[in-house]
């Protein structure tokens, strides 16, 4: 395996031997391995560990574990403790992505305090592959469906060639000690779902599966590198910079066969996910102007002739807020909590007005909060045609000063709350829904 991971790094000029390596080890067999390769293949290296403090005392012994590898290695160590779950809080993201900002950001303050070219994660085959199910799984595009890179900017993967059960052979082969990540075990995370029921089933039916997986991977790579080169010829000829402003000429956009799928793309960079860009596109084919989308740092506004595309401003009371993945409970500018409802035969419907039940596939995220405006419309439970909020809170008899503070939850454009007053009819459960998101108005 060591001649293969040496010929890896060659083939695609990963790094080199004047390089100094800086590897990312979590203790579990993947980075040891990682670790054990580098360091007989006689790379320059140092070893980085995060503590997120998520799994107790696990998370610590994991630690003390990491550093008795560098000791043995006698390599440098490099520490970081810090409390994903509260960054997850601050920033309103999941935990994992909070580990992920934290780690990377980390990693890239150590490399430009101690001089390391590089960083080496170890992710391999059978990573990429779980990550293209979980990405299929979520409806994503060629961008997603493409899998990691092998290197991006100072990042690298170097075991992307290895399949698990070479990476677990040469552990055995080599007498390597290594943690096991309990979380690994249960089937509360989808990726542990792909790896422990869709791929040995896929094995069954194919043994090689991994072989045109990854093949396939490699074509999604190479067309996705094809309209990366595409979409920025087509920005460089729609887009209109002005002083704070992007102009998008509406009549050049929309003059093609696949306008949604350049929208997307045109837009994915600036933070609007596909559903968004979808209803971007309906609202344009509809002749509505004047409606605003957002996404967590860009506004859109469809004009007229145009989209105007401009940095978001600093926040104030009328921001919008975003709910990104079921269980992102916010708690401004009004407290909201999400939860998942499996069972709908079990389910207690209650009548309180700020409790919601919607069908979790007719929603897209990320959900939007804010303030209801001038002219928004749903349709609200129980009705077929649709209706002006400001008529709706007419007919409810709410005085000015409390429709001040009432807001609605936006998916994909479309108003799915009236919060504390009415959901919307188009978004209801139904004896074919299967699961239920509960969101619940606190106060």
């Amino acid at each position: 395996m060591l001649e293969a991971f040496e010929q890896f790094i060659t083939e695609n000029n990963l790094c080199t031997k004047d390089e100094k390596i800086l590897i990312a080890v979590s203790g579990g067999i993947d980075s040891v391995v990682l670790l054990d390769l580098f360091t007989q293949a006689g790379y320059s290296i140092g070893i980085a560990h995060c503590n997120f403090k998520l799994r107790g005392d696990e998370s610590d012994q994991d630690e003390v574990f990491v550093r008795n590898r560098a000791t043995k290695y006698k390599v440098k160590f490099h520490i970081n403790t810090c409390d994903a779950s509260e960054y997850a809080k601050q920033h309103q993201c999941s935990i994992q992505e909070a580990a992920r900002e934290l780690r990377y950001d980390w990693f890239e303050e150590v490399c430009q305090l101690n001089g390391y070219d590089k960083i080496a994660v170890a992710q391999h085959a059978d990573d990429q592959i779980e990550t293209f199910f979980i990405n299929l799984l979520r409806g994503s595009g060629v961008a997603g469906l493409k899998g990691m890179p092998l290197k991006r900017e100072n990042v690298i993967r170097p075991l992307l060639f290895a399949e698990r059960k070479e990476i677990e052979q040469y552990a055995k082969e080599k007498i390597l000690d290594f943690r096991e990540d309990s979380s690994n075990l249960s089937d509360k995370y989808l990726r542990n779902q792909i790896r422990h029921n869709l791929l040995p089933q896929l094995e069954k039916i194919k043994v090689d599966y991994r072989k045109p997986i990854n093949k396939s991977l490699q074509y999604l790579t190479e067309d996705h590198q094809m309209i990366q080169h595409f979409i920025e010829g087509k920005r460089n000829e729609l887009f209109i910079d002005q002083v704070e402003v992007v102009k998008i000429p509406l009549d050049k956009l929309f003059d093609s066969l696949d306008q949604h799928s350049l929208v997307f793309y045109l837009l994915k960079d600036f933070g609007f996910n596909r559903d968004v860009t979808d209803a971007i596109c309906e609202v344009v084919q509809n002749n509505n102007t004047g409606k605003l989308f957002y996404s967590s740092d860009y506004q859109l506004l469809i004009d007229r002739e145009f989209l105007l595309l401009k940095k978001a401003g600093p926040k104030s009371e009328d921001d919008t807020y975003y709910i990104r993945y079921v269980g992102d409970n916010i708690n401004t500018p009004i407290s909201l909590k999400l939860e998942i409802a499996e069972n709908i035969g079990l389910l207690q419907i209650s009548k309180n007005p700020f409790i919601a039940y919607f069908d979790l596939e007719k929603l897209s995220f990320p959900l939007i909060v804010r303030k209801w405006k001038v002219g928004d419309r749903f349709i609200p439970f129980g009705m077929e045609g649709s209706k002006l909020v400001s008529d709706f809170l007419i007919d409810q008899k709410i005085d000015l000063f409390e429709k001040e503070n009432v807001y609605v939850m936006e998916s994909a454009g479309k108003i799915i709350w009236l919060i504390g007053y009415r959901s919307s009819d188009e978004f209801k459960i139904t004896e074919k829904t299967e699961t239920v998101l509960v969101v619940k108005l606190t106060i």
